[in-house]
């Protein structure tokens, strides 16, 4: 009987330290979350997409497999709010976005393609005078991983010399489904 009440004793003190662990994890997650935002806001400063006089204007092409989280993505970047479902898009949508940084007003002209084979033409003409061009894989989707090649021959075939290339590993919160 004795041994019981030890080993329960035992449990409890271990499922205790386990929650002030769990909380004081979330304590330092929630401060570096603040403190990543406070960084941000020192170099960034958000306006309104009507904003209408800028320095630089930068067009941005997103593009990857269908259903890899592009716009999931482009959205959280350009409202700061995170949509889980978000309808397939058809063709391409724009999304305005203007910062100021170091003093100088940046127009962000984000173009969100669709990944459908389908609609693959349609979206070549904005591979035209990209500056950047976002590649967006699903980590959880081997087929959209081994897509990046392809996706890359299409934006060196197609954008300037002097567009770069970024590679996104999207969807790390996600069950494996390949």
């Amino acid at each position: 009987m004795e041994n019981n009440e030890n080993n329960e004793n035992n449990e409890n003190k271990e499922n205790n330290e386990n929650n002030e662990n769990n909380l004081e994890n979330s304590n330092n997650n929630n401060e570096e979350k603040k403190q990543e935002e406070e960084q941000v806001a020192k170099y960034f400063e958000i306006l309104s997409p009507e904003t209408s006089i800028c320095d630089y204007n930068y067009k941005i092409i997103i593009i990857g497999d269908s259903g890899v989280g592009k716009t999931c993505l482009t959205y959280r970047v350009t409202t700061g709010e995170f949509r889980e479902k978000i309808a397939a898009t058809i063709g391409f949508e724009y999304f305005p976005f203007i910062v100021k940084y170091k003093n100088k007003i940046l127009k962000l002209e984000i173009w969100d393609t669709c990944g459908q084979e389908a609609y693959r033409s349609l979206i070549k003409t904005f591979f035209n005078n990209s500056s950047l061009a976002i590649i967006v894989y699903a980590i959880d989707n081997k087929k959209s991983f081994n897509s990046i090649e392809e996706w890359i021959r299409q934006c060196k075939t197609l954008c300037s010399p002097d567009t770069k290339f970024f590679l996104i590993g999207n969807k790390n919160d996600v069950e494996d489904e390949s």
